[in-house]
């Protein structure tokens, strides 16, 4: 449990944004709660609260009026009508050393797990926030999206049909959002690293359906070099252009079946109807 978490569960969030000693007395009290169901949580979540409540206030106000924010640290998943973000100011620096004093951990293994799992999206919903983040804790992502592109380079470079599995995510858009939140020459680089070996594999060269999707999904990267992001729209359009052809025969092939059906029912009705009216 982190200190959001138990905000929003002792109910103290209200409308003046200001907190009183029965607000202190509730945060014990729903603690106390808590401890009995899970007495693992860390002793000093009440504690910390109570502290940012005191002299983080604006910090505090800050997230707890941030619907992204707000509903990440509280694990919650509540509308918009329940923030009122209008009037609400606190220092971007003084809201990234709030976040990293009292809720880094949480950001870190929410990082961790979801790199792991390749869900790159949901992290991405989170950057949409990314000016209130701590920057080592960016860094610290950063990082896992460095080793995570490495590894990629270093199975391309003894690459055997079995390796396509690992590198599946290759094909997720979301990869691309994410990596362009920390695109730089190097991420350029290893990009066109891929590529080539995309063009000169011979288990690239075999599997266009994988090398199609990668393309469409790549061009998602806004990379620092101008004429990457030229051949990545090309690529991206000649990948798309062939499924068009692709998807054009296909349809083509069904109409012809479907032309052949339809002629078959309209000859039975013709003779349904010529034996009607005999």
């Amino acid at each position: 449990m982190n200190i959001i978490e138990l905000f929003e569960n002792a109910s103290v969030k209200n409308a003046t944004s200001t907190y009183t000693s029965d607000d202190t007395v509730k945060v014990r009290q729903q603690f106390d709660i808590e401890k009995t169901q899970n007495p693992s949580i860390d002793s000093n979540v009440a504690s910390n609260l109570i502290l940012a409540m005191t002299n983080h206030t604006n910090e505090l106000n800050f997230i707890a009026n941030n619907r992204i924010l707000y509903n990440f640290f509280s694990k919650r998943n509540l509308s918009r009508d329940k923030f009122n973000p209008s009037g609400i100011s606190a220092n971007s620096e003084n809201v990234k050393s709030f976040i990293d004093q009292f809720l880094s951990k949480d950001l870190n293994s929410f990082f961790d797990e979801k790199m792991e799992q390749n869900k790159f999206d949901e992290i991405d919903d989170l950057l949409q926030e990314k000016t209130s983040l701590p920057q080592n804790v960016l860094d610290k992502l950063n990082l896992k999206i460095t080793e995570k592109f490495d590894k990629v380079i270093s199975l391309l470079n003894d690459f055997d049909s079995n390796n396509f599995t690992q590198i599946n995510f290759l094909k997720h858009r979301s990869f691309y959002d994410l990596l362009t939140h920390f695109k730089s020459q190097e991420n350029d680089e290893k990009i066109k690293s891929i590529l080539i070996k995309m063009r000169t594999s011979s288990h690239f060269v075999g599997s266009q359906d994988f090398n199609d999707a990668m393309m469409l999904s790549m061009a998602n990267y806004k990379p620092v070099d101008n004429d990457l992001a030229t051949t990545l729209k090309n690529n991206k359009d000649e990948a798309f252009n062939r499924n068009l052809k692709t998807s054009s025969s296909g349809n083509s092939g069904m109409s012809i079946g479907t032309v052949i059906i339809i002629g078959i029912i309209v000859i039975r009705l013709i003779l349904v109807m010529v034996r009607c009216n005999r």
